[in-house]
């Protein structure tokens, strides 16, 4: 067993303790399993965009097993944890009828989570205490499709297990079969309705952007199946101006992350279901805006973890990172780029720099595309990127339109890497996926071949109550 989890294990990182317990307790089941790694997962939905199984990144959000931790009332607080597919909802009537004699059932308690030794996107029934009841929805019963099993988390968001319910709920301790989901709300299923929310700043020039971006993979991706204005997605856009002082972000922490979170709610009143940021520096608050679209039943996708991905696959070796200090400086607690690029040799600005890039950034905030902004950008290239280096990794979101109309002598041989470019590719996949759309080369949903694909989700969208996996 353990060198068959070493084998899974990435550089220095070593096995999960939560992931040796989850491997101990089924190899004492003595049922079958396989293990696997995947980018983190936090929800079914994500989870499901980043399992690998038979050779493929992505399952059917079906294959995934949703977890819900709760408690009820009998002769005292007993705890339950109920299990069904992931594009199902638990009916906590139905899991009150199927417990003889409870009252009471809810969700448990951060607190009492906390106590079990569980967390968010981490529980499963393989480290669940023996005394806590199990319920198995009845539709986990009978396989579906090929090959038929389900997945989750091992414990940890980046490990992940295969396994069989109905193998599994016959050897595991108060374990028990019911009907336990809600047929008149289930979650929403792939196929239907989606919306996507772009949340900017003001004025609005990176969100245009971003929608631009979007379209246009859209269209390419959808091929000979684009249909016109039809076949497009639906976005919203809200324009914060409150978003501007993130270029003073370390003396206005506090009133910038509530405008970052009051545009999130706001987006999701106007239906997001589906929500981008286009901004480098404030994706400091990516967990914050996440967690926030999470309690909305919205899923936010990350700029960053969408453009680090994409360079990775490329196999570039060798990068200059052009943004402003809070983005760029390896010593900026601000920075969701300063683990990265880990491997990659990574180039960034100077002092000089910061400064150049800093003034550039409010030139075109407050004056639009100027011949001092043009030329701003020729000095960066000239004197920020060393001449070893090809590629640079434009993380400000005001260089999109500069170097758009960047005449090729004044970009001085540089491939210039625009995220907001990767980002609307991101994102058009994930809403294909959500609505189980075919790109005209083949399945967006699922189809780890395609890069940029929906798996750069940082926390999907859930729909439950409960804790759930």
């Amino acid at each position: 067993m353990d060198s068959y989890l070493e084998a899974l294990v990435v550089s220095d990182e070593g096995i999960p303790l939560a992931v040796q317990r989850c491997a101990q307790r089924l190899a004492e089941l003595n049922v079958w399993w396989q293990f696997s790694r995947n980018e983190p997962a936090m929800s079914c939905q994500d989870a499901a965009q980043k399992r690998r199984r038979l050779g493929h990144r992505g399952i059917p959000l079906r294959d995934e097993l949703k977890s819900f931790l709760g408690e009820y009332e009998c002769d005292g607080t007993r705890r339950f944890l109920a299990h069904c597919r992931g594009n199902r909802e638990v009916d906590l009537q139905k899991i009150g009828s199927a417990l003889t004699g409870a009252t009471g059932v809810r969700r448990s308690s951060s607190e009492s989570i906390a106590k079990l030794g569980a967390a968010y996107g981490v529980v499963n029934p393989f480290t669940i205490a023996d005394d806590v009841v199990q319920i198995f929805d009845d539709e986990l019963r009978d396989p579906m499709g090929v090959p038929g099993t389900v997945m989750t988390n091992a414990g940890d968001h980046t490990w992940a297990v295969e396994f069989e319910p109905a193998e599994l709920v016959a050897k595991l301790a108060k374990a028990t079969w019911a009907d336990i989901v809600d047929d008149s709300n289930p979650q929403e299923l792939p196929g239907t309705a989606q919306t996507i929310g772009v949340l900017t700043g003001n004025p609005c020039d990176s969100g245009l952007e971003l929608c631009m971006a979007i379209n246009t993979h859209f269209r390419r991706l959808l091929g000979r199946n684009s249909l016109g204005d039809v076949s497009m997605p639906r976005i919203v856009l809200v324009s914060n101006p409150q978003i501007g002082i993130s270029m003073e972000m370390d003396s206005r922490e506090a009133p910038l992350r509530r405008a970052l979170l009051n545009a999130v709610d706001e987006l999701c009143s106007m239906g997001a279901t589906i929500i981008g940021h286009p901004a480098h520096t404030t994706h400091y608050f990516g967990s914050d805006l996440a967690q926030r679209a999470y309690e909305k039943n919205a899923m936010f996708i990350s700029m960053a973890e969408a453009t680090a991905q994409r360079i990775r696959q490329t196999g570039v070796q060798e990068i200059t990172l052009l943004g402003t200090r809070f983005v760029t400086d390896p010593d900026s607690k601000w920075s969701v780029y300063n683990q990265a690029f880990e491997g990659l040799t990574v180039h960034r600005p100077s002092q000089a720099g910061w400064i150049k890039i800093h003034d550039l950034g409010y030139e075109v905030q407050q004056n639009g595309l100027t011949p001092l902004s043009f030329n701003w950008m020729r000095d960066l290239l000239r004197d920020e990127v060393p001449a070893s280096c090809k590629d640079v990794v434009l993380v400000m979101t005001e260089f999109a339109p500069v170097v758009r109309q960047l005449r090729n002598r004044g970009r001085h041989g540089k491939n210039l890497i625009e995220p907001i470019d990767i980002y609307g590719e991101a994102i058009a996949r994930a809403y294909m996926s959500a609505m189980s759309v075919d790109c005209g080369g083949g399945g967006c949903s699922g189809d780890g071949d395609l890069p940029g694909d929906s798996a750069t989700t940082s926390v999907a969208r859930l729909a439950s109550d409960g804790l759930l996996v």
